[in-house]
């Protein structure tokens, strides 16, 4: 997420490069807090036909299953196009979309429908969804995906290079990433009452009983290990279980209170919470008169990428790959960023984005959004995981944060 003016007040980040993302994030969220009324309400504001029963074979429709927050849910004020995502792909293709927001945690998900269903050869409720990389990636080895057919997604060239050399996926013909981001801390300096700059503040003892954290292992676990000056690209299963006894440890004497999925955007706005490990994109979400701040600390944050992907023997897989092809054109993409906030996967986005002008201009120079090298340098993806330790590990996670 080039230098610009912005006015000094309290409460900004002392790092310059995340001040200005907050500043513009808080301008921007204003006009579209207006427009809302509550938290995930990607399924509240679709219209009724988008929430009708599930979509069957050759009816025109699909079903996205997706995580909340995640997509523009109106035009107010928007610079990159008029309606909706949703509302234009549908009249411009006449496919219906079935859009939900039940897509809350991977491991949950997992649990709920990949594995009893994709797992006994059965199909799920879904013709998309969108896990997070090391899940899509566990998707494809257990052979739970449908290759995606390029030829029904020409805008398949406008995936960023980075995506494109993937270990798990060369070529990246069996996913597509829907945004990306970076785990790291938000907080109301009203209830802190000092400014956060350290992984360790999620410890401070001062916030006892405030403090939430993700059911993301890799990013609850990975901020920690940042904490005790570990490397989260490095991770290896001894600093990883050492990160999760500090983290045991905080939940047995009250310091944390919750593990979440999005919820923690409820806490932040009811102020049940004062720090929590977050997603940086998710501040869009929030009341800006709320104060709140996102940081990466010092020691470092984590980066990540959610994938749509086509779950095994989808009904309407063509419809899935028009709906890629689609949101892979950076005039589409460009509405999606402006409204979500997070990193877009898609080329050409900043240079839509730059010559709408106004808010959409603004987006463009967020350091969050379009990371800059000051942010860069401070994030690393976790590691990869030997399958056995994997498992291991986040059954003890899921034991930790059940």
């Amino acid at each position: 997420m080039a230098p610009r003016p912005f006015h000094p007040r309290p409460g900004r980040p002392r790092d310059p490069e995340l001040a200005a993302a907050v500043d513009i994030t808080r301008a921007l969220t204003r006009r579209r807090f207006l427009q809302r009324s509550g938290l995930g309400l990607g399924a509240a504001l679709l219209a009724p036909n988008l929430l009708a029963a599930c979509s069957t074979p050759g009816s025109g429709d699909f079903t996205f299953s997706n995580w909340a927050a995640y997509i523009d849910e109106d035009d107010s004020g928007s610079n990159t196009g008029k309606g909706t995502t949703l509302s234009n792909f549908e009249k411009e293709t006449g496919i219906k979309v079935r859009y939900l927001t039940d897509f809350n945690d991977n491991d949950a998900y997992f649990n709920k429908s990949f594995s009893p269903l994709l797992g006994r050869g059965k199909k799920i409720n879904a013709d998309l969804t969108a896990p997070t990389y090391w899940m899509a990636a566990r998707l494809k080895k257990l052979g739970w995906l449908d290759e995606i057919d390029l030829a029904n997604v020409p805008n398949h060239k406008n995936l960023e290079d980075a995506y494109t050399n993937l270990a798990w996926d060369p070529g990246a013909h069996y996913f597509m990433p829907w945004q990306a981001g970076i785990a790291g801390i938000a907080y109301n300096p009203k209830l802190t009452g000092r400014k956060l700059t350290s992984a360790n503040d999620l410890f401070d003892p001062k916030f006892k009983g405030q403090v939430s954290m993700l059911t993301e292992m890799r990013d609850s676990v990975g901020l920690t290990m940042f904490g005790m000056g570990k490397s989260v690209a490095e991770a290896n299963p001894d600093d990883i279980n050492d990160a999760m006894d500090k983290i045991e440890k905080a939940k047995q004497d009250g310091q944390i209170v919750h593990f979440t999925g999005n919820e923690y955007l409820q806490g932040l706005e009811s102020q049940d919470y004062a720090v929590c490990v977050a997603w940086s994109g998710d501040v869009y979400s929030l009341d800006p008169d709320l104060g709140i701040e996102f940081i990466v600390p010092e020691e470092g944050g984590t980066q990540w990428f959610d994938a749509m992907v086509i779950p095994k023997g989808a009904d309407q897989k063509r419809d899935a790959e028009t709906w890629m092809n689609y949101v892979y054109d950076p005039e589409h993409a460009a509405q999606i960023t402006e409204w979500v906030g997070y990193v877009s996967p898609v080329k050409g986005v900043r240079e839509v984005l730059e010559k709408a002008g106004g808010d959409s201009a603004e987006v463009a120079e967020n350091p969050l959004v379009f990371i800059d090298d000051a942010v860069q340098k401070r994030l690393q993806v976790f590691g990869d995981l030997e399958q056995q330790d994997e498992i291991d590990i986040q059954s003890r996670f899921n034991d930790i944060t059940g």
